[in-house]
């Protein structure tokens, strides 16, 4: 009979440089993900880079991604319908079209934001009223 689990392996990836191939290093185990990790209770030796450092840096780490995805919820629920961004037919940025909203002028300055936009049927901004 065979075994169906898969040993998954513990690895860091160092890049150095984007033009350098990356370095694999592999680990025994894998780094805790939070400080209940019992063995952050035991490191005694602090250094870079050990478990009691990686805990927190992963705990960190994943509430800044949790707070970001609430922010960006909210945002989108908010927002659902605004005219965020809008377009001409030709592609060029329409800004009488936009949503002149407070919410929208903030989204407008996020770049990492993807929210709703509208393509208007002006051609150019001479046809403006």
């Amino acid at each position: 009979m065979t075994s169906k689990e898969i040993a998954v392996r513990a690895v860091v990836t160092f890049w150095n440089d984007p033009d350098q191939v990356p370095f694999d290093l592999v680990l025994d185990r894998p780094l805790p993900t939070s400080t209940l990790d019992p063995r952050v209770a035991a490191c005694t030796n602090h250094r870079v880079a050990c478990d009691c450092r990686e805990a927190v840096h992963a705990e960190d780490l994943h509430e800044a991604r949790g707070e970001r995805d609430l922010l960006l919820g909210a945002l989108r629920d908010e927002l659902a319908g605004h005219a965020t961004r809008a377009y001409t037919a030709l592609g060029e940025r329409d800004e009488q079209a936009e949503c002149k909203c407070s919410g929208c002028q903030i989204v407008r300055r996020l770049p990492f934001y993807i929210g709703g936009y509208v393509i208007t049927t002006r051609t150019s901004t001479r046809d403006a009223p």
